[in-house]
C-alpha cells in the first residue's frame, strides 16, 4: 500500500523549486510521526515541529499543514478535538490513530524501498563496480564477462 497521490496542484505552499514540489507529500508521514511520538498537538506546534525533518522556517505555508491535517482527518489518520481549558482561543487538537500508524508504516516502507534504491544509482553513477558488474552492456555482456575476453 503505498501512500497516494492527492493532486494538491503545483507549489502546494511551499516556497522553491521543482525539489520542494516533490517533498510535499513528504509532510504527510512527518505530521504523523510527530503526532505518534507527542500524542497530541495542535497545528501550529506541528508547523515548527517540521524543522528536524528539513522544513526550514517559512518554507511551509500554514494553511498547507491545516489543509493537510483535514484531508488527513478525512482518511481517518488522525482525530481531532478542540481543546478550550487555556486562556486563548480554543485549538483543535489532533491525534493518530490506529490507521493513520498503519498509514505511516506503508510510508517507512517505502521510503526504505526508496532509500535502497536511491543508494544503487548513486553507486552506479559513482562507478562502483559491484553495481557495475550487473549492469548489462549494449552487446549483452556484462562489465564482468567483458573482462573475460
Amino acid at each position: 500500500m503505498m501512500p497516494r497521490g492527492r493532486g494538491r496542484g503545483r507549489g502546494m505552499g511551499f516556497r522553491g523549486g521543482a525539489g520542494a514540489r516533490r517533498i510535499a507529500r513528504f509532510l504527510e508521514p512527518c505530521l504523523l510521526i510527530l503526532l505518534e511520538r507527542g500524542r497530541t498537538a495542535h497545528g501550529y506546534w506541528l508547523l515548527e515541529a517540521l524543522r528536524p525533518f528539513g522544513f526550514a522556517p517559512g518554507t511551509v505555508d500554514a494553511s498547507v499543514v491545516y489543509r493537510l491535517l483535514r484531508e488527513m482527518e478525512a482518511e481517518g489518520w488522525v482525530q481531532s478535538e478542540w481543546d478550550t481549558s487555556g486562556a486563548g482561543p480554543p485549538r483543535r487538537m489532533y491525534r493518530v490513530t490506529p490507521d493513520g500508524r498503519d498509514y505511516l508504516a506503508a510510508w517507512i516502507d517505502e521510503l526504505r524501498r526508496t532509500r535502497d534504491e536511491i543508494d544503487r544509482f548513486v553507486a552506479a553513477y559513482e562507478g562502483d563496480d559491484a553495481v557495475d558488474s550487473g549492469i548489462g552492456r549494449p552487446d549483452g555482456r556484462t562489465r564482468e564477462q567483458e573482462g573475460h575476453d
